[in-house]
Order: structure tokens, then sequence, then C-alpha cells
């Protein structure tokens, strides 16, 4: 079944914002897939990371200051932070059969807004990072919207590519000039020729 966009409630929760968050946690995600990958690490460590990447992540790009539409409301563990005004949660879960309480719970944050949404309409947000199955698909972000009775009410999906980017300054050195080469018979010196005689 096809449900409206976040934005056709909220016009605020824009694909250009929802692509940014969803890109932020994504680039956490693979930068934790590519820096654990020894044989000591597994699930566990990787989640744990990839979490705490992600949450940090989150907050750094709130303190930035660069998005007027971002704002935090609870820096801990169960971050909260709000796209426009609308809060909102993220996990790393399955879209379709969630388990953890970022996606099935409202937050104490979020339960002030929820009270003033219509029966059938979405007051509780939460980005899920998607791994698909057995984790062999290509990792997106969907932002669901829940009904005030737990419904799926708007989706929106991000898109599934790995971006590739440069780290540090991307800015190329300055080209230096270098003089053609000189070539021609190699000649011999007196320096060749003393040092030809004592051997």
């Amino acid at each position: 079944m096809d449900l409206p966009l976040p934005a056709t409630f909220y016009p605020v929760l824009t694909s250009e914002r929802l692509q940014t968050v969803a890109r932020w946690l994504l680039e956490e995600l693979y930068a934790t897939e590519d820096d654990l990958s020894r044989f000591t690490d597994s699930r566990y460590t990787r989640g744990c990371t990839t979490f705490g990447r992600q949450r940090k992540r989150l907050i750094k790009e709130v303190l930035s200051g660069r998005h007027n539409w971002l704002e935090l409301s609870s820096s801990k563990n169960d971050l909260v932070f709000k796209i426009g005004g609308v809060p909102c949660r993220f996990s790393n879960d399955d879209p379709s059969n969630p388990t953890k309480e970022a996606v099935t719970t409202a937050n104490r944050y979020q339960t002030d807004f929820l009270e003033f949404v219509e029966q059938g309409e979405p007051g509780r947000f939460c980005f899920v990072v998607d791994r698909g199955v057995s984790e062999a698909d290509a990792p997106r972000v969907e932002f669901l919207g829940f009904s005030p009775s737990d419904s799926v009410a708007c989706r929106w999906v991000s898109d599934t590519v790995r971006v590739l980017r440069v780290e540090g300054n991307p800015s190329l050195a300055p080209s230096v000039p270098v003089a053609k080469p000189q070539i021609g018979p190699k000649r011999r010196d007196e320096g060749d020729a003393a040092a030809e005689a004592m051997r």
C-alpha cells in the first residue's frame, strides 16, 4: 500500500531535509563498517559503534548551526531532534517489523506533539536504517510517521547509493612547473675515467 509522504502532513519535512539526515546516518554506518572489519569485530561491536557514531553525528550537526531547521530536544541515548519543530528519533531496525523502542514507543519529547494529532494522522516520527534481509542488501533509510494508534500513516524512503567522499582538505596542491628534460648521449667525463682507472 502506498502511503503519503510526511510533507503531506508537515511541509517542513521536505525530502531534501530527510535525505540530508538519512545521508548522515548512512555515512556513519558505512564508516563503521570500513573501520570495524577485523576478525575480532562482531555484529554487536559494529552495532554499538554505529549507533554511537550516528547519535554523535546528529548532535554535532545540530550544534554546528549550519541547519536552521534542525534542533535538539534530548542528547541522551534516547536522542530526540526536531526538523522544523517536528520531534524525530532514529534507529537501526527492520522498518517492516520493528522491535527497538525508538521505533515502537513514543519518547516523552514526542508525546506532547502526539497529543494534538488527529486519529489516522502521523504524530510520532522515526528514521529507521534498514540493512535488508540478513544485511546483504544495500542499506537505506525509511522515515516513518506513526499515528496515535501506532499504525504507519506516512513513509519516505531514501536513496540507497553509497557516496564516496574525500577526507581531510579536498583542495589539490598547486602545480609546480617542471622543465623539459635534456636528453642526449652520455659523455664520459674525467671523473668517470679516473674512477675506471682505479679499478
